[in-house]
């Protein structure tokens, strides 16, 4: 058997591999920093949908470089409005709040950045079609005015990963630091859920010794959100 014959046959999986979507209308948007090379799968790379919680990702950093929190420790407290998660009902900072995607904490730190800021920010941010015209504290969610597409969502953590966007160095690095789920010497998984509006997002990152690449995995259907967004998209990555 000829070499490039043998090449081909332990290459071929990799690229034939698809995530395993299941029941879902599925898509998903991997871009490697190193090569410049992007793999989609699915056909809605460029269909926007509301960003849900992954907004937390840019949320957070525009809280930090406007001040209205002094850092990602600082404590908000909890006002006392039982929600419908158990894990929200109590006091948070941005690193304990992002965890959750405690929805209340992050609504606070958009009321005190305000419509003016929060429009300068994303739209500087270029986040997908930087339409913060709903109501401060909801125009991410579900049927707010934001959008953004698997193939934005990628972009937007490319230049984030890449320390290319109009935020200060310890901003972006914070914002990295507070997604991160898995990290070792060599490996680190950094990643944030939404759901809303019938779907359910996965992004992130995945740093490999010298490789980086970022992603985007988005379902739709029937009971889809971003739990199950993330369990395919960690299913397919760790392959």
């Amino acid at each position: 058997m000829s070499k490039l014959l043998i090449l081909f046959i332990f290459i071929l999986p990799l690229y034939a591999l698809e995530p395993n979507f299941g029941k879902y209308d599925g898509s998903a948007v991997i871009l490697d920093l190193n090569s410049s090379e992007k793999t989609v799968f699915g056909i809605r790379a460029d269909e926007r949908f509301s960003p849900c919680s992954t907004f937390k990702i840019l949320n957070s950093m525009i809280a930090l470089d406007s001040g209205v929190v002094k850092d990602e420790n600082e404590v908000i407290k909890w006002d006392g409005v039982k929600r419908e998660y158990e894990v929200w009902n109590r006091d948070h900072t941005m690193h304990s709040a992002i965890a959750v995607s405690a929805v209340w904490f992050y609504q606070e730190l958009a009321s005190r950045i305000g419509e003016k800021r929060m429009r300068e920010y994303v739209s500087r941010a270029q986040y997908g079609n930087a339409d913060t015209s709903n109501t401060i504290t909801d125009f991410w969610l579900g049927n707010g005015s934001l959008k953004i597409s698997l193939n934005e969502q990628v972009d937007f953590l490319a230049r984030l990963m890449r320390n290319n966007l109009e935020m200060p160095q310890h901003v972006m690095e914070t914002a990295k630091d507070i997604i991160t789920l898995e990290k070792s010497d060599t490996y680190r998984l950094g990643g944030k859920t939404g759901s809303c509006g019938g779907a359910g997002w996965f992004v992130g990152f995945v740093q490999n010794r010298d490789k980086t690449t970022v992603f985007a995995f988005n379902i739709k259907g029937e009971g889809a959100n971003g739990a199950k967004a993330k369990k395919i998209a960690l299913e397919y990555l760790k392959r």
